[in-house]
């Protein structure tokens, strides 16, 4: 009840603020909520410890998110973004940062440009989470790959992009190439394995403890008993520095092409207060294009593998390899816009383990239509359908062949 009272307290109190707060130049926050009607069915969350692969169980009334995204010149080539979210649930705060990083862009002198990330911030995966508060403008809920990256993914040290828009190419092509290093996330990969895909809208906080099903391993005498039961992403256990590489090329607004390499060097054996480091290694590509009839299309493709733990048989104790795309189809008219995507997701296992099966495959659809009010409001209702094959949800006596499907109707307010 506290929890609620607090998040409603938030939202009363975010409209107000963000009218009547006056920014100095080069200073910008905005605020928003989401709340309204949600009617689903299939197996029981897991953001209630439990297996299904939605963000809720129940029917009725729901308070989504509320955010406030802040973005500040400090300096001339100096600027600053801070992320808050806020959820009405018993997973972390009430509020609490989702990213915190200066930027530093120095003054161009060439056709090359130069630009300097540090603090705690995404990695350059997701090519629908582009709006304030990593909000998508699409859909709802995020795909599989990008509602990942929001469970497990944060970087926290540096970013340096170097990007060249050369004048011999008629000044329409930018080729960029980002490098990053960073730290605090080695227990990603666990969700992914012991939980599996999931779509949704929910973001991870830095304090956040993501449960984990009552997997029968991690009980005491079994062999991961050490092993909390949550996962806490943004740790650091063995004090290795992760790293990604990321290249992009551009043509004007017409094309997006994006490709990365992940590893956070994590080592397999090591924990630290109740959390295992995940070796974690993933490639990624990403296309944002326009079709003809001004229909935009939006693909990724993730392929990847986590391990965990010593090497027994010639495999770690949790040794899985993962991938998934997704295409999506989005048209505005005027101030109706419709998507559409397509979502698959699969998890193979290399591992003997007993009772830690973690082999699944699926996919989902996703359908959604947004009627924006005005320029601080707009209305969305979304129909999602997961089909997915699990066999360790047997360990629970839950068929381990689901249909999960969920229908909301949202009012998204922005300020």
């Amino acid at each position: 009840m506290g929890r609620i009272l607090t998040t409603t307290v938030l939202l009363s109190v975010l409209p107000a603020t963000a009218t009547a707060v006056e920014f100095a130049d080069g200073h910008e926050a905005v605020f928003g909520i989401e709340a309204g009607y949600l009617s689903m069915s299939g197996h029981p969350s897991w953001t209630e410890g439990s297996v299904g692969k939605l963000r809720y169980e129940d029917d009725g009334l729901v308070l989504n998110r509320a955010y406030m995204d802040y973005s500040g010149r400090l300096a001339d080539t100096l600027n600053a973004h801070i992320a808050i979210e806020g959820y009405d649930d018993d997973i972390g705060n009430a509020i609490d940062f989702t990213q915190a990083y200066v930027e530093w862009r120095p003054l161009p002198g060439s056709e090359t440009r130069y630009r300097l990330k540090l603090g705690a911030f995404y990695p350059r995966i997701s090519l629908e989470n582009l709006d304030p508060g990593w909000s998508s403008r699409y859909t709802l809920n995020s795909s599989a790959i990008n509602t990942w990256v929001a469970e497990e993914l944060r970087s926290t040290g540096a970013e340096l992009t170097i990007s060249r828009r050369p004048a011999s190419l008629g000044g329409t092509h930018t080729f960029s190439l980002s490098l990053a290093a960073f730290v605090a996330n080695d227990p990603a990969g666990s969700l992914l394995a012991w939980k599996g895909w999931s779509v949704h809208d929910r973001q991870s906080r830095f304090s956040d403890d993501l449960p984990l099903p009552p997997l029968p391993q991690i009980q005491p005498g079994m062999m991961f008993a050490a092993q909390d039961p949550y996962v806490e992403p943004f740790q650091e256990v063995d004090d290795e520095v992760a790293y990604y590489v990321n290249v992009e090329w551009q043509f004007g607004k017409k094309v997006l092409l994006r490709a990365m390499h992940y590893d956070n060097r994590a080592e397999p054996t090591a924990i630290e207060q109740g959390q295992y480091a995940w070796a974690t290694i993933f490639d990624h590509v990403g296309l944002q294009t326009t079709l003809p009839g001004d229909v935009g299309l939006i693909m990724q493709w993730m392929d990847g593998s986590t391990v965990m733990g010593p090497v027994i048989n010639a495999a770690h104790a949790v040794d899985v390899e993962y991938d998934s795309y997704f295409a999506l189809l989005t048209r505005a008219f005027g101030k109706h816009r419709f998507s559409a995507r397509y979502d698959y997701f699969d998890v193979s296992q290399n591992d003997l383990t007993p009772e830690d099966d973690n082999a699944e495959d699926g996919f989902a659809w996703t359908v959604n239509y947004q009627y924006r009010y005005s320029d601080t409001v707009s209305i969305a209702t979304e129909w999602l359908s997961i089909q997915s094959n699990r066999s360790s949800w047997a360990y629970y006596g839950f068929s381990p062949t689901a249909t999960e499907r969920q229908f909301q109707l949202t009012l998204r307010a922005r300020f």
